[in-house]
């Protein structure tokens, strides 16, 4: 069990000497290189109302809209369904079936395609506005900090909720899509933020763990989304506008926690020049006041900063000593979204409907099981990063892909032959799929977005990133219903072509990253970049960051 309590300082000034009359000593640098990270107060709170507040959320609001579509639809526009009063046969061509008796309930297609464009247009708001809000990661962290930034996004969040939970009231559409921006720009911000913070607040020993917390946290959302969507839950025509306003909670969560979040050190240190408060918050963090070495790493970083100066998205593009980790990023966010992840799940009721479970209820429920494994995974994930690494976990997970991949498209072929068998070997090749999408590439691009980049480099890089992904999202989906329908089950096949690239790309090109500082990363692709390696922390014989006085944090740590 972690012991949460602040851990005894331990002062770097205690040294060991070697023998009486020696006078040799042993730097407490080398006891804090042999020290475990502790689970101290300051980290958790930070980690967990981190994720809690903006990751949770932004997984909650991707699968919110699915349940209780068709109530929604009903109320703004009415039903799509005509009874039929006259005697049939009743032969009219704008009817999706043809009535065969008096009573019988028909669907009109013009009234039908309206109201599936309508309600596309509030579900595609969500991540046009997320492009949106991934471009403004920068600016808002730079000009309000990190925890800042965070009070901005729930601001937003708080407008969203009111905006979808007085919909109905008001009897308006158009606070659907209002609020649908509002989330969508919380959310672009949300990706770029959290694990910009997490990253900067961890030890390197358990970063890559405590990295994958936020895709473990989007996970938990969406099954959060998908059960409170049940029609006996809040998926029903009374109660979709509390179902919709819940976004609202975990924001409020995470303002009255936001007082006893730490700031990063890191951007006390190197963006604000704070170096007194940048320790205590360090010391805070680490259980320990002998945090000699992370301050020379970050003074060293805040050194080459103060000539470089923050870099904007044109200096990021043109600067050599990160043009492989741009890369690399870049086109794992791509794979993340282009690899088949959404056409796992439109096929999903389809997947359900052939294995004999009955559209409604019945086939949410088994989305709740498929979100239930999409969790699990990810906790493995969390609980394996550390000793598997990065790169493994990410190329051993786009290579599951590869394979399922190729076998959903022979089992959706073979689907028409009506066999049970192949039905349910059909939800066995889509749980595959999600297992590894969920232990690498799912996670990891964002924790690698915030490790491979220095300070001056990681807003910039997050905004382009994070940009990237919620465009290749958004073209997803508006285009994948016409590309299934024009390839059919053969769809998966050029997915499979993707995640073949990733696979192959990231195999030869990406370092291992595992408990390395940003420093030492940086220096893993200096020789591909054609830079010369950064000499990084110099090791003094005394410590300069021991002779700053440790401040009360009582009162320090302003937003």
């Amino acid at each position: 069990m972690v012991d949460l309590c602040e851990p005894e300082l331990t002062s770097p000034n205690k040294l060991q000497t070697d023998g009486e009359n020696s006078g040799s000593v042993k730097p407490a640098r080398l006891d804090h290189l042999l020290r475990k990270p502790v689970a101290t107060f300051s980290l958790v709170v930070g980690v967990l109302f981190s994720v809690l507040g903006s990751s949770f959320q932004y997984g909650y609001n991707i699968a919110v809209v699915n349940a209780p579509a068709d109530e929604i639809k009903d109320f703004y526009f009415g039903t799509d369904c005509v009874n039929i009063t006259s005697t049939p046969p009743l032969n009219i061509s704008n009817l999706t079936t043809q009535a065969t008796e008096v009573g019988q309930c028909v669907k009109l297609k013009s009234h039908t395609t309206y109201r599936e464009n309508m309600f596309a247009i509030a579900v595609s708001a969500f991540a046009a506005a997320g492009m949106v809000g991934s471009l403004l990661v920068g600016p808002v962290v730079a000009k309000f900090g990190r925890r800042g930034a965070f009070i901005v996004n729930n601001v937003i969040s708080i407008v969203a909720a009111i905006c979808l939970g007085t919909a109905k009231a008001a009897n308006s559409f158009v606070l659907i899509i209002i609020g649908r921006v509002f989330i969508g720009v919380f959310a672009g911000l949300a990706t770029g933020v959290v694990p910009m913070y997490i990253g900067e607040i961890s030890p390197k020993q358990w970063r890559g763990a405590i990295g994958v917390l936020n895709q473990l946290h989007i996970t938990i959302g969406i099954l959060v989304a998908q059960v409170l969507g049940l029609r006996g839950m809040l998926g029903n025509e009374h109660t979709w506008p509390i179902l919709f306003a819940f976004t609202c909670v975990p924001s409020i969560i995470q303002l009255m926690a936001i007082p006893f979040m730490p700031k990063s050190p890191r951007f006390l240190l190197i963006d604000e020049g704070k170096e007194d408060e940048a320790r205590n918050v360090l010391v805070k963090l680490r259980g320990t006041d002998n945090v000699v070495s992370e301050m020379d790493e970050m003074r060293a970083e805040a050194s080459a900063q103060s000539a470089d100066g923050q870099l904007s998205i044109p200096q990021l593009f043109r600067d050599r000593s990160v043009r492989w980790q741009l890369i690399t990023v870049l086109l794992m966010m791509a794979a993340q979204q282009l690899s088949g992840i959404n056409a796992i799940f439109f096929y999903s009721n389809k997947i359900f409907s052939k294995a004999g479970i009955p559209a409604g209820n019945q086939q949410d429920l088994a989305s709740v099981g498929v979100g239930v494994v999409n969790v699990l995974m990810t906790v493995i994930s969390v609980g394996v990063i550390e000793w598997a690494g990065r790169k493994a976990l990410i190329v051993w997970g786009f290579g599951m892909m590869i394979f399922w991949c190729a076998a959903m498209t022979v089992v959706l072929s073979l689907l028409s032959l009506n066999l049970t068998w192949i039905s349910y070997l059909s939800i066995a090749c889509m749980i595959g799929y999600i297992v590894g999408f969920a232990i690498g590439p799912g996670p990891i691009p964002w924790l690698i977005t915030a490790e491979l980049f220095r300070q001056s480099a990681r807003p910039p890089a997050f905004m382009v990133s994070c940009l990237l992904n919620w465009t290749c999202n958004f073209i997803i989906g508006i285009s994948f219903p016409a590309i299934a329908d024009a390839t059919g089950a053969y769809v998966f096949i050029l997915f499979m072509f993707v995640c073949i690239g990733i696979t192959v790309f990231l195999a030869i090109i990406m370092p291992e990253t595992k408990g390395k500082t940003f420093q030492e990363i940086s220096n893993l692709f200096a020789k591909r970049n054609g830079v010369p390696p950064n000499a990084g922390v110099t090791v003094h014989d005394g410590d300069a960051s021991i002779k700053i006085p440790l401040k009360s944090m009582d009162n320090a740590e302003h937003v």
